[in-house]
């Protein structure tokens, strides 16, 4: 297997993860919007808990 076609699966892969991630929040964040709790700050690691308070202010805008 070729080092450039191992990049560009591994790319790919990053990319499915990524987008994973993103739906992953979404939910969350309408989780959050329907119960009235804040569920990151109790039950995620703190770094993604601030990903996720970004991008509730961004949603809310």
């Amino acid at each position: 297997m070729s080092k450039q076609y191992e990049i560009k699966r591994l790319k790919e892969r990053v990319e499915e993860l990524e987008f994973i991630k993103e739906l992953q929040q979404d939910i969350i964040l309408d989780l959050e919007r329907i119960t009235g709790q804040d569920i990151a700050k109790k039950s995620l690691p703190g770094t993604l808990a601030k990903e996720l308070g970004k991008r509730k202010r961004n949603r809310s805008k």
